[in-house]
């Protein structure tokens, strides 16, 4: 696609110097401060005073602004350590061909360079310096989890920050005062909170929360264009809108990307609850808009792309059945989104149950504006996947998948019973058998699960455990309901030293895994119980 399809921004200078305005006037009130603890009489009487704190402040001010707004996109790089792709992994060569794709599609107008962020957390950013560098990173954690269509829709969104000018600004803001973050971060870690008696702690924190008003100049609207050019670009909206849903569900780096750089970010990395709220005050605080609200608005546009497939199916059957009465002419007709993330269709019932790739969490609509959602709210569709259980299964349960809608079915595991879901892999157990499960160690864990469970042990878990409790976390989705109770099930961590994110009831005492969750969690005890032992021998 040309560029002609992304709607280019000017660049916002003079907010660059508003951001230079506020630090001058930072400094000042600093150096100002500690200037008056030195010097006898009352400062307002002397002139010099005022011109030694101006003058000082003004050079402070001027030499941070240069080496952070200058140099930006390699502090960014520098502090997330990010590495260049590795040609010879197959997962990063598909990373550069999607970036070479990038600047084909925006006419090469602009070189960009591209990182990938060596964490298990799903996020990706955008930064741009004054220098004229611009960078794409992406996380590992996110990298590895994503299709290539919904990996060509992340990189044409942080694309359209680079190109629309916008991305300039948020870095020139983050590098300015990313700095304090990270200092009042790691003091608050490493101190457990002693470091608040600290004059250069509190300054930093102070320095902080006023950098916090460059929020203020940070639309949350430009998230919006982003999303919007990447669908012009790829032509997918449904691709973004799962990416987005996958990563309301995943650790998006909080206390590993620090607070001051999520203004660059794709997500905020710290999920909040003005970030999902909408309003005056969200609207001028908050940096990035509802994922919730986003999705929606991408599943909008989906209606449009199957509009032109829908048009040519009603032409097709009103010259099959032309002056003929037909009861299958009126029989409900769907699309359903392709593995391959290609709009399929349109499908009956009975054509759509003959599909092997169809399961409850493939998106379908019904053509001619009707919504995109999941196949598993649409009764009709809803029933093929109940008549397969039913066809292979002879043990279903009462519970009901909290993902897919689907019945569980009961199956001994580790010489234990829990439920299953033969459709997104998901298990079922109840919270007292937990323990049996991680003691038992029967069965060697897949190459798989070692390779995903020894990334997640390269973390540093116990910091971002402590960080992410102590600052709260609240779900950008609405949780998943209990099988047993409804009631919503709590999104965490299964304890401090096992970092595995799984889903809790508080009511009922049961435990949702989602696919790989649980294996992935018996083979992290195993691999810490072989330790200790060796370390004993």
């Amino acid at each position: 696609m040309p560029l002609t399809f992304i709607d280019i921004e000017r660049r916002k200078n003079w907010r660059i110097a508003l951001f230079f305005l506020l630090l001058l006037l930072m400094y000042f009130a600093v150096t100002a401060v500690l200037a008056s603890s030195f010097y006898f009489g009352p400062p307002s009487a002397s002139p010099r005073f005022w011109i030694f704190a101006a003058g000082t402040a003004l050079i402070i001010a001027g030499a941070h602004f240069w080496s952070s707004a200058v140099g930006a996109v390699g502090a960014v790089i520098r502090t997330l350590n990010a590495q260049p792709p590795d040609p010879r992994d197959d997962v990063h060569k598909t990373l550069m061909n999607v970036m070479q794709e990038i600047h084909v599609v925006t006419g090469n107008r602009r070189k960009i360079q591209c990182r990938v962020v060596p964490s298990l957390s799903m996020n990706a950013l955008a930064a741009a310096d004054l220098k004229g560098d611009a960078v794409i990173a992406i996380t590992e954690g996110l990298l590895s989890r994503l299709t290539r269509p919904q990996l060509e829709a992340v990189m044409a969104h942080e694309a359209h920050h680079v190109l629309s000018g916008d991305c300039l600004e948020a870095t020139v803001a983050a590098s300015l005062f990313g700095t304090f973050s990270a200092i009042v971060e790691k003091l608050g870690h490493t101190t457990r909170g002693r470091a608040f008696s600290s004059p250069a702690f509190l300054l930093a924190w102070v320095m902080l929360k006023l950098s916090n008003l460059l929020n203020l100049f940070i639309s949350r609207e430009r998230e919006y264009r982003a999303d919007a050019a990447a669908v012009r670009m790829t032509r997918n909206p449904i691709a973004l809108a799962e990416t987005l849903h996958l990563l309301s569900r995943s650790w998006r780096g909080a206390g590993f990307i620090g607070s001051g750089f999520e203004m660059l970010c794709i997500v905020n990395p710290l999920a909040t609850a003005l970030d999902e709220t909408e309003g005056f005050w969200a609207d001028l605080l908050s940096t990035h808009p509802p994922i919730r609200r986003r999705m929606n608005v991408l599943l909008a546009m989906a209606r449009v792309s199957v509009s032109e497939l829908d048009t040519k199916a009603a032409r097709r059957e009103k010259a099959k059945h032309a002056g003929t009465p037909s009861e299958k002419a009126a029989e409900t007709k769907f699309f359903a989104m392709s593995p391959q993330q290609q709009w399929q269709g349109p499908f009956t019932a009975a054509e759509l149950a003959g599909l092997p790739w169809l399961s409850p969490l493939t998106w379908i609509t019904g053509g001619d504006g009707q919504a995109v959602d999941r196949a598993w709210k649409e009764p009709p569709v809803n029933a093929i996947f109940a008549a397969r259980l039913a066809e292979k299964e002879k043990t279903l349960s009462n519970f009901i998948c909290p993902s897919c809608r689907q019945s569980l079915v009961i199956e001994s595991y580790k010489g234990t019973q829990i439920y299953l879901c033969r459709f997104c892999a998901g298990a079922l157990v109840e919270s007292v058998k937990i323990p049996r499960i991680l003691a038992r160690n029967d069965q060697p864990a897949a190459d798989r699960v070692k390779a995903l469970t020894r990334t997640a042990l390269k973390e540093n878990q116990a910091r971002f455990a402590e960080h992410k409790l102590k600052r709260g976390h609240k779900s950008s989705l609405p949780l998943l309901p209990c099988p047993r109770c409804k009631n919503p099930l709590f999104r965490g961590f299964y304890s401090l030293a096992y970092m595995i994110e799984i889903d809790r009831c508080g009511f009922c005492g049961l435990t949702w895994f989602d696919r790989d969750e649980l294996e992935m969690l018996q083979y992290m005890v195993e691999n810490r119980l072989a330790g200790e032992t060796a370390a004993a021998r």
